[in-house]
Order: structure tokens, then sequence, then C-alpha cells
């Protein structure tokens, strides 16, 4: 059933002129609030449309175009849909419709990436229905659901691919650690590669120490599994029905405005995370040793940090 995010015949047909392909758990959601808060750049009020990830998109452009009406006065355009990253069909689509693209990726520690990707697929359940098939632990997450875990880190294996349809000089590689520490500079960095005025200061850049999410786990396995459910009940019923008859754009606006996720985590969840087992660490690390080391090469960085 489509969701009523069709533009106006009237309305020119705009499309992106930059997209965010990644990696989730490294920066992007503050990124997209600091691209949207800029005067000159216009972003789509569903951060993740993933759009170019479906099953098809054969006739379908139409839906993609009504994400961006409205849009001309803009001369920057984008969205930011980080499973675009690993998506096998999006870089060959995206390639065909929007060959000129910009891009960008922002990329984490991977062991780091995966702990937190983990702790964020617990407080969404894992995107199942019911409880009796989830892991009960990171260990066990990481045999049961190794493609939802690993793939998202494995950062050189993708970009090799995407480089395959794009030049390097359309794609702008992020540091989760350098967002963290230099959120300004890095800030100037997007906004000149992307064309904007550079020296922009949004509101979430002030607030950066709150928006760059620190990551938050279950108070208890209890509330965990509550959050969980009040979750699916939301985004499968509640929310689901309100896109059908008010749009998806308009829900997406009424949960910001509610603060819905962020009251949710206050009531539940507690900042950081349970450590980390450390012969788990290790084997993460080891696991990703030579991704990270392609990765190096590629962006001309020393990531030894990582490994």
């Amino acid at each position: 059933m489509c969701f009523k995010t069709q533009a106006k015949a009237t309305d020119p047909i705009m499309l992106p002129t930059f997209m965010g392909i990644g990696a989730p758990k490294a920066g992007t959601t503050w990124l997209y609030h600091c691209l949207r808060e800029h005067p000159d750049i216009f972003m789509t009020s569903v951060k993740e449309t993933r759009f170019f990830d479906y099953g098809t998109i054969d006739g379908r452009m139409a839906e993609y175009h009504a994400h961006f009406a409205g849009s001309g006065r803009y001369a920057v355009r984008g969205e930011f849909s980080t499973r675009y990253l690993t998506s096998c069909r999006a870089p060959q689509r995206i390639q065909h419709h929007l060959p000129d693209i910009r891009l960008i990726v922002a990329v984490r520690n991977p062991v780091e990436q995966v702990y937190s990707h983990y702790w964020h697929l617990v407080r969404q359940n894992f995107h199942q229905w019911h409880h009796d098939c989830l892991p009960h632990s990171f260990e066990a997450a990481l045999k049961q659901y190794p493609e939802a875990l690993l793939e998202p880190a494995s950062y050189d294996k993708h970009l090799q691919r995407w480089q395959q349809y794009f030049d390097a000089s359309q794609l702008l590689i992020l540091f989760y650690e350098d967002i963290c520490r230099q959120p300004q500079d890095i800030l100037q960095t997007v906004y000149s590669f992307l064309g904007a005025e550079p020296d922009v200061k949004p509101p979430s850049l002030q607030a950066h120490n709150s928006s760059v999410r620190r990551g938050a786990s279950p108070r208890t396995a209890g509330l965990g599994q509550l959050y969980a459910l009040l979750y699916g009940v939301w985004s499968r019923h509640i929310a689901y029905r309100c896109k059908q008859y008010l749009g998806t754009r308009t829900v997406a606006r009424l949960q910001d405005r509610l603060k819905l996720r962020i009251w949710a985590e206050f009531v539940f969840m507690h900042p950081g995370y349970p450590s980390m087992q450390p012969d788990t660490r290790a084997r993460l690390r080891a696991f990703f040793e030579p991704d990270i080391r392609g990765l190096s090469e590629r962006t001309g960085r020393d990531l030894s940090h990582w490994q």
C-alpha cells in the first residue's frame, strides 16, 4: 500500500544533489540535522528513504521525487540512507539515475560501531515481532545476525564497490572521532563539499554533546523488553496507519516535535553500554583487521589505533 508521498502534478521534478550513504551509528543522525538546519540545503523530512535499496524501483520514481517536492529554491538537496553503503543494488541504480551525485559516508572504529549497532537493535527488538527468537547476548547476536552486525562495519569492502560506479572526487569520507572532536571543522568540510555556505553554525552544532548520540542501553532487561514492545506497536501499527492517512513526511515532523524517542529513552534507558568481553573485542579486531588496512590505504589515514 502506498503512503501519501506523491508530489503535485504541477510541481517541477527535483532530485537530490547529494546523499549520505552510511554508516549507521557513526554520527549520521547529527549530520542529517546539521544539514537540515542549513538555510541553503533541503533535506528529506524522512531521514532514511532507503528508496534505491527497494526490491524494485521500476515505475516508482514518482515516489522518490515526492520526497523533494517544494525544494525548487534550494541549490543543494539531499537525503541520508545508511543502508545504501552495504546495498549491492544501490550503487548501480543511483549511478544510473543520478550520475553526478555527491556522496557522504561516515565511518567509525568498526568494533565500536558493531557494539553500538547491537544495542541499537536491542532497543528495536531486532526488528522481530516476538521475543522468543532474540539473542540473549552480544556474542549470540554476532552468530545469529552476522550480516546485520558485521557488514555495515566492513567499510572498505563496500567503498570498493561504490567506487566502481563513482569517482573518488564524488565521495567524502568522514571519521566519527573527528565529528566528536572537531564538529565545526567537519561541518565546514561537509558544507564546502556540497557547495553550500561553509560558515553556517546550525543549532545542532551548539547542542553537539547531546545530539551526537553517545549510545544507551536498557535500565533493566524488563524495561528493555517493554521499550521494544512499545517501539514495535508504534512503528508497525500506529505510525504505519498515520503514514497512510497523513503522509510519511507529516508523521516524521510530528515525531520530531513530540521528541518521542528522547522521552522514551529517558524513561527506559540509561547512557552507555556494559563493557564488551575482552575476548570478543579481540576476535572482532582480528576479523576487521584486513578491512581496516584497506580503508587506511584508501584514505591515507593512519588507523592503527583501530587494530
